[in-house]
């Protein structure tokens, strides 16, 4: 919880560092950097919900410290345009009041959520040129370009008056990528060689033994299994996996199919990629409509719902509720794609719905039709070969992502390993690097374009409702204080029984508590629902051991 005696002056010397998300979790990634008194954000991104929040698919960090720095904060400084990482940048650009940096992809999917929420006019939203230095007062920014699943992936070296530290956001090591250079190893070494204070890392697959597969293999796999097949396909992955639509596309191309775009985000994210040259615009690409009548083995679809979404394009179309898009026997659906930790069950539910109406499911563990874009354990040990940091940070991962790391890190000789949680604020330069402060930290729920604290009572009512269900009653007090026979419970979330059998109950228990009151009591509609609860709670405990949510109306003549 935030400590209320924080002191800003505290933070006036010397160098810092604050997750306000990413650390013992995947996605919300917002990192803070301090430097005598000035700060830099680097990412401010979402994840998605779990069964802990029903009726929520997405959360964002809690930013709330940045007010208490709103002078000194200097930028947002975008990785990369994936959305654990730039995604609520929209929803929260009325309380950013300092630029934000993203090279020309990255800003294109911003301004696509800002045109969305009526917001491009109060961010100052900055093209971010990587070729050159950033200076921002006490901080010196330089960028390298690394390898991953989206265009212009940086790593980013922040230079200061204590040392130099190296934040790589998300990366691998890739020599032969669909997008971009290939990973340049001398400019890490170079880091390494000019001393390195702290590193802070990405964790995601520090449990993974060995080293990831390239991004041009899938290419490979995705051609020879078009070429399989003559039934329609359907491919779903991450909308802003630009890498692998390129690579889904040129699999169509070899075997003479076209290509429709099904989902929102993929379309909008297809069109940033058209405008920034990383996809030709050409006759490849056809519309929903035209591929509702064009033959099958001429056709592939590119899908979001890969997560198993419940309004994605892939969810629609297996319930058969896609305007133009029905799936038959025999066609193919392929999940080009990793399973987010918490999506588990929703993902195979969908391929379960699949799979019955005769559709043939192809994930990764069939084919090589997903690599991911994270480092295994062996690229994060090269890594620390060629920068040989005195500090490392393990970030972006879930406890079990940070151990992993923690043990490379040691391995690989590193003196300092700190794995933090989110809101402890870690002393980097002078002295002893130590923990010094807690913030608050949390998680805002998204509900369509509003947002509400993750703690909001109607979460919690919610919550229980589905663990617990609702039981609701009215009563009717006449003027006399007497209570009106007729009276109404409704039961929603609980196991079938009948009504009139629990309120018949109710009424003998109740009465006779009431009868005993006397006229101020009865007068206090707080004291009779007090007594009306006390009963419920008694005759639901004895018939189905739960504590179901009970809302009383009390109506008086």
């Amino acid at each position: 919880m935030l400590n209320k005696s924080i002191n800003i002056e505290s933070f006036k010397k010397g160098l810092f560092f604050l997750s306000l998300g990413g650390i013992g979790e995947i996605g919300a990634n917002c990192y803070l950097y301090g430097c005598d008194g000035k700060w830099i954000m680097i990412d401010l991104g979402l994840s998605f919900a779990d069964e802990k929040f029903p009726g929520v698919d997405l959360l964002i960090p809690k930013i709330d410290f940045i007010k208490k720095i709103e002078n000194d904060l200097l930028a947002v400084i975008i990785s990369h345009g994936h959305e654990d990482h730039a995604g609520a940048v929209a929803f929260l650009a009325d309380k950013i009041k300092c630029p934000v940096y993203a090279t020309s992809f990255s800003k294109l999917l911003i301004e696509n959520r800002l045109k969305e929420f009526g917001k491009l006019d109060i961010l100052n939203l900055k093209k971010l040129d990587t070729t050159k230095e950033l200076e921002l007062s006490n901080f010196n920014l330089k960028f390298i370009e690394t390898t991953h699943s989206i265009p212009q992936p940086n790593a980013i070296v922040i230079e200061t008056s204590y040392g130099s530290m190296l934040h790589t956001a998300d990366w691998k090591i890739d020599h032969n990528p669909t997008l971009g250079e290939h990973f340049n190893k001398d400019y890490f070494e170079s880091i390494g060689n000019e001393g390195l204070l702290a590193l802070i890392g990405d964790s995601t697959n520090a449990c993974l033994p060995g080293s990831s597969k390239s991004e041009n293999e899938v290419r490979k796999e995705l051609k020879n299994i078009f070429s399989r097949y003559r039934n329609r396909i359907v491919v779903t992955c991450f909308s802003s996996n630009i890498a692998r639509i390129i690579n889904i596309i040129y699999a169509a191309k070899k075997n003479n199919r076209k290509v429709a775009l099904i989902g929102r985000s993929i379309k909008k994210n297809i069109e940033a990629a058209i405008k920034c040259n990383f996809i030709d615009s050409d006759e490849i690409f056809i519309s929903e409509e035209e591929a509702s009548f064009i033959s099958k083995e001429n056709l592939v679809i590119i899908c979001t719902g890969s997560q198993g979404e419940k309004r994605s394009a892939l969810y629609r179309i297996a319930y058969n509720s896609h305007r133009h898009i029905n799936l038959e026997a025999d066609d193919i659906v392929i999940f080009s794609s990793r399973d987010i930790p918490g999506n588990e069950k929703s993902i195979n539910n969908l391929k379960n719905l699949l799979i019955r109406q005769r559709v043939e499911v192809i994930t990764d563990n069939d084919d090589l039709v997903h690599v991911s874009g994270h480092g295994y354990a062996d690229e994060i040990k090269k890594m620390y070969i060629w920068t040989r940091p005195y500090i490392s940070i393990p970030v972006h991962g879930e406890p079990m992502h940070l151990e992993a790391h923690r043990k490379i890190s040691q391995a690989s000789q590193v003196p300092i390993t700190k794995i933090l949680e989110n809101g402890k604020c870690l002393k980097i330069a002078p002295g002893d690097c130590k923990i010094v402060e807690e913030i608050e930290t949390g998680k805002l729920i998204v509900e369509g374009k509003y947002l509400y604290d993750s703690e909001s009572s109607f979460i919690k009512h919610r919550r229980k409702y589905s663990f617990e269900g609702i039981l609701l009653i009215s009563i009717l007090i006449n003027e006399d204080y007497s209570i009106d026979k007729n009276m109404i419970l409704t039961t929603k979330g609980l196991a079938e029984l009948e009504e009139k059998d629990i309120l018949s109950e109710f009424k003998f228990s109740f009465i006779d508590l009431y009868n005993n009151l006397n006229l101020d009591q009865k007068s206090s509609d707080e004291i009779v629902k007090d007594i009306v609860i006390k009963c419920i709670k008694q005759i639901i405990k004895k018939i189905f051991q739960k504590k179901p949510e009970i809302e009383v109306h009390l109506i008086r003549k």
